[in-house]
């Protein structure tokens, strides 16, 4: 077997695999906790050894357990020692263990990010302007063609994470494609990108055509998402607020029936004027005690929605840069459009305002310029 002593630290304090030591094979483990009451679950096994070397740790297997040897941070986050077995009987590595969600915590604390390129042969030529009644429509406007280009641009798929908690739990994962430069949902880009054959980028080989700020992509993906989370939940939604109404209706109709008959029995005869009195008292705490319940109720089934971002995917695309000329009564501009090889549309613009994804563009006069705006922000003047 292989001895705990060999796993060592040199120095600088960097972690080293020096040669192993043999022992008799019969020979008992100097350790208290070997041995599990319950052997942990090889894909978690295999879960928490990667993510420990993830992390500069180092980790052997021993039988269905781990021994690993962690940077003092990272046994800090743990909370356990740095040097330790884990998936024994102190440390267990079962589903809903403790030390499981801390290492959960521990994969999901910083969000991955991998940069890929997807290169097309051959791009869009001619045709554009039936697209721009197809794909985009500017609404009350003259548009027309005035430039074409071959150009690169940035897209990302954004991974977000739900979680929805009420009297039950719901959760799930929503894959968003955006365009950075724009912050615009591209739909169907999240579902197409993997058939175009991308080819991945290696740690510090990534080119510097990906935008360092991306406030604006993120803020934009998280605002999608959260109309998607709405769909998403719809059922979940539903079905809190059923089991609401049918609570509310059944304590209204247990407190109706139980003031019926204790107001019924004021009658007695064998009561004493301090029982009917003391029971008139609780009648007129009926209503307050149901606004009690209700509000228990309410709270009860009140849905709370985390949003929260897991991963993104960059990918540089060589796309179809065009320029329309726009005219709105006596005003012009020039607005730059996409054509993206991955749909084979063009891809949606922004409204100016609300930052919200529109394919229907109104344009709106504002100090003698137009602005492009969704219809509701067009509304407002």
């Amino acid at each position: 077997m292989i001895a705990a002593r060999n796993l060592t630290r040199n120095s600088s304090g960097k972690i080293m695999r020096p040669e192993p030591v043999v022992e008799d094979a019969t020979m008992p483990m100097n350790n208290s906790s070997a041995s599990a009451s319950q052997p942990a679950d090889p894909e978690i096994l295999s879960f928490t050894g990667k993510i420990l070397e993830y992390h500069q740790g180092l980790v052997e297997m021993h039988g269905d357990m781990l021994h690993a040897l962690l940077p003092a941070p990272v046994a800090e986050a743990l909370d356990v020692p740095e040097e330790v077995y884990l998936g024994d009987e102190a440390h267990p590595l079962l589903y809903g263990a403790p030390l499981l969600d801390r290492l959960i915590g521990l994969a999901t604390g910083e969000v991955p990010v991998v940069y890929g390129r997807i290169d097309f042969p051959y791009l869009k030529k001619e045709g554009f302007d039936r697209l721009l009644t197809q794909d985009v429509r500017f609404l009350d406007s003259q548009v027309r063609v005035v430039n074409r280009a071959d150009s690169r641009t940035t897209y990302m798929v954004l991974v977000v994470h739900y979680r929805a908690m009420s009297d039950e739990r719901k959760e799930g994962l929503l894959r968003l494609g955006l365009h950075e430069s724009s912050g615009a949902l591209v739909e169907e880009l999240d579902k197409l990108w993997p058939e175009c054959r991308p080819q991945f980028f290696a740690s510090g080989q990534v080119p510097p055509h990906f935008p360092v700020h991306l406030e604006k992509t993120i803020a934009s993906g998280m605002l999608q998402a959260q109309g998607l989370t709405e769909l998403a939940l719809a059922d979940f939604l539903a079905s809190m607020k059923r089991r609401l109404t049918r609570d509310v209706t059944n304590t209204w109709e247990y407190y109706d029936a139980l003031g019926a008959e204790m107001q019924a029995g004021l009658v007695q005869p064998n009561l004493t004027e301090e029982q009917r009195q003391e029971r008139r008292l609780k009648i007129e705490g009926l209503p307050r005690e149901m606004k009690v319940k209700i509000d228990d109720l309410a709270q009860k089934y009140q849905v709370r929605v985390t949003l929260t971002g897991r991963a993104a995917i960059r990918l540089l695309v060589n796309v179809v840069q065009l320029v329309v000329d726009m005219k709105h009564r006596k005003l012009k501009r020039s607005v730059s459009l996409t054509w993206n090889p991955i749909t084979s549309r063009l891809d949606p613009l922004t409204c100016e305002r609300c930052q919200g994804t529109i394919r229907s563009i109104q344009p709106v006069e504002k100090n003698n310029q137009i602005v492009l705006c969704c219809p509701a922000c067009s509304r407002r003047g």
